[in-house]
């Protein structure tokens, strides 16, 4: 199995449409706004995506495309096969005697254990990691409380106020 740019482009776009789903249909450019990726290049996925009905879109203004299911129910190898164009148990012809060769019975268990692999993250997966990452990046680095409880040995190096500098203890407001 090959996970083309496209399969991973795919994957990514999938979790823009469910990060801002709540929003309403999430729109092509609003999508190119955030991950600065050509309408084309966009176009042609979600063209395959309808296509593979992992998402309906809605025409006009405030139109975009939503989820066609629960995100639960989408896993990764439904995302990549509908971007690769191929069946998951379909296997290159060979003569009997390549097929009986260790090399293409190992290539056929790699791909199915990487399809068995990607059948068990579904995108509700990837949308909690992705929404724990994000809650992480916007949470200050450290308490309030934690930063004023320490006094400083010396003047610090940023400038401050006279006034601060006469108080070296936090007042709560």
């Amino acid at each position: 199995m090959y996970l083309s740019n496209l399969s991973q482009l795919a994957v990514t776009v999938l979790l823009e449409v469910g990060l801002h789903e709540h929003e309403g249909p999430v729109s092509l450019a609003a999508i190119q706004s955030r991950l600065a990726i050509s309408t084309t290049r966009l176009e042609q996925v979600f063209s395959k995506l309808r296509q593979s009905r992992l998402v309906d879109s809605t025409r006009g203004p405030g139109g975009g495309y939503c989820l066609a299911d629960a995100s639960e129910k989408i896993s990764v190898a439904d995302i990549v096969l509908a971007m690769e164009d191929m069946d998951a148990t379909k296997d290159i012809h060979l003569d009997r005697a390549q097929e009986a060769s260790v090399s293409h019975r190992l290539w056929v268990s790699l791909n199915q254990k990487i399809l068995q692999e990607l059948q068990s993250i579904s995108l509700r997966q990837l949308l909690t990691a992705q929404r724990t990452e994000d809650a992480k990046r916007s949470k200050p680095s450290g308490s309030v409380a934690n930063f004023c409880s320490v006094k400083p040995l010396e003047s610090p190096w940023w400038p401050v106020p006279p006034a601060r500098l006469a108080s070296s203890a936090c007042t709560p407001e």
